[in-house]
């Protein structure tokens, strides 16, 4: 999350007039993230969630909220997409695609133990299990194809070192078969900053806007990539075995999906390098920003790398 564009209280009057909202109290800015504008809308009885997209246009969108959607239905502890009179959730404000959902109460953790990690981990599988009857599909946007072409086009800013890590790395993954691996709607961007806790337990996900078809493990790898590492980014084995364990109390992995545990966190490590690299190098100019170190995830590429070298 982050502010990119700016709103002001006319703005907001103009689009609560589609909802019959009235009196909001006020609003701020959120800068957690990088990809889209985000706000807290502050109302008499409720508060809500503002976001407008910076990079979708809005035929891009109606899967994000129909999973939403679905999974509040569910009830499974997400963001619910608030629909205006028309009965549509999407519209446009400041000429781009915007969305308001509902305020979950909680926040992020500032201190990750091997408790807070199985829960997660439960809470992962419980949505990987939750999203099995949606009928809908999603491509996966930030896959291996992505990676390429993203990697050619940054190139030039690299090093010779870095350009060689990335491109024997993808190589190593264009060789993998990963069709025995079982898949489903996934989350894709499990960060700390998208899991809320209230009471020392988990009281929602949010940011779906990564949500995609694709194999479950990969969507465990990138969180256990953020969720269950120290300082240094190398892998907590306690923090990361409760994970798993949490994650197991709902859905059993498959002997293929433990084979390939370490290439997923390869993988995700890479993805999120390349991410921040191209946050970094094509930075956008917006009021409120947060852009992270892409070094941190070449970091832990390099050490699932080694982790791998030693197992084989």
């Amino acid at each position: 999350m982050a502010v990119y564009t700016s709103i002001d209280s006319s703005d907001l009057s103009e689009w609560f007039k589609k909802f019959n909202l009235k009196n909001f109290v006020d609003f701020k800015g959120i800068s957690s993230g990088v990809t889209n504008s985000n706000f807290v809308i502050f109302m008499p009885n409720s508060n809500y969630i503002l976001t407008i997209f910076e990079h979708n246009n809005i035929e891009e969108l109606p899967f994000y909220v129909d999973l939403m959607t679905y999974l509040a239905q569910e009830n499974f502890l997400c963001p619910k997409p608030i629909e205006n009179n028309s009965g549509q959730a999407l519209g446009l404000l400041k000429n781009k695609p915007a969305l308001m959902v509902s305020f979950l109460d909680g926040k992020e953790l500032a201190i990750r133990n091997s408790k807070s990690c199985y829960l997660v981990g439960q809470y992962l599988a419980k949505l990987h299990l939750t999203t099995k009857n949606f009928p809908q599909s999603n491509k996966n946007t930030r896959g291996l194809s992505w990676i390429s072409d993203i990697y050619l086009k940054l190139k030039e800013y690299l090093t010779l070192e870095d350009q060689k890590i990335i491109e024997v790395e993808i190589n190593y993954h264009k060789k993998i078969d990963k069709s025995e691996l079982p898949e489903g709607i996934i989350h894709g961007d499990l960060f700390r900053d998208n899991v809320l806790f209230l009471n020392d337990k988990v009281s929602g996900f949010i940011d779906f806007y990564y949500a995609c078809n694709e194999r479950f493990i990969y969507d465990i790898a990138i969180a256990i990539n953020d969720w269950c590492i120290d300082d240094d980014g190398k892998i907590n084995t306690l923090m990361s075995s409760e994970f798993i364990k949490g994650y197991q109390l709902e859905r059993k992995l498959t002997d293929n999906e433990n084979k390939y545990f370490n290439s997923a966190l390869r993988l995700a490590a890479l993805r999120f390098w390349l991410s921040r690299l191209e946050d970094f190098y094509n930075a956008k100019e917006g009021e409120i920003t947060t852009i992270k170190d892409p070094n941190h995830f070449k970091n832990i590429l390099l050490d699932r790398q080694d982790m791998q070298n030693y197992v084989n």
